[in-house]
């Protein structure tokens, strides 16, 4: 795949956007150079067309995977692996949305103890505001699965 200069512009951005989120740049690369394809790409055509070694191309496409943001696939008979974006984009969300339960739920059983009422309100506030996070997360993962599970279905099935 030939990329653009506005793609690679696409790809830096991304990039730079996910660092925050632990990523290391050639993460967030693999990531925009597989949202820019239509279909999905081996390790061989990501190396390439990104400049980088194989066994590096390899190392992120596994962490985009681990992280939910990529799909591995295999062709029956081969040995050679693809990668793609998933379908669901909600996937990396919901561990997230995990995370910020146990944080609520933690919160939560702080006010039981004996602490000061500055304490416990504080305590309360950041239950109520990581219950809020999770709620409106799951919101949307839940909404975009369901608004995705019609374009899945086979045509002319009910």
């Amino acid at each position: 795949m030939k990329l653009s200069a506005e793609d690679e512009r696409f790809l830096e951005d991304i990039a730079g956007l996910m660092t925050p989120w632990g990523w290391p740049r050639p993460v967030g690369r693999i990531y925009a150079y597989l949202l820019l394809r239509a279909a999905p790409a081996t390790l061989d055509e990501i190396a390439a067309d990104l400049g980088m070694s194989k066994s590096n191309a390899s190392v992120a496409a596994r962490t985009l995977e681990h992280c939910g943001n990529a799909r591995r696939h295999s062709e029956p008979g081969s040995k050679r692996i693809y990668y793609a974006v998933p379908e669901n984009h909600g996937g990396p969300f919901a561990a997230k949305a995990e995370l910020l339960g146990r944080l609520e739920r933690l919160f939560d059983r702080q006010s039981a103890r004996a602490l000061s009422e500055d304490v416990t309100g504080r305590f309360d506030t950041l239950a109520t505001f990581y219950a809020r996070m999770r709620n409106a997360m799951e919101e949307v993962i839940d909404g975009e699965q369901a608004e995705a599970a019609p374009l899945r279905r086979a045509p002319g099935s009910a």
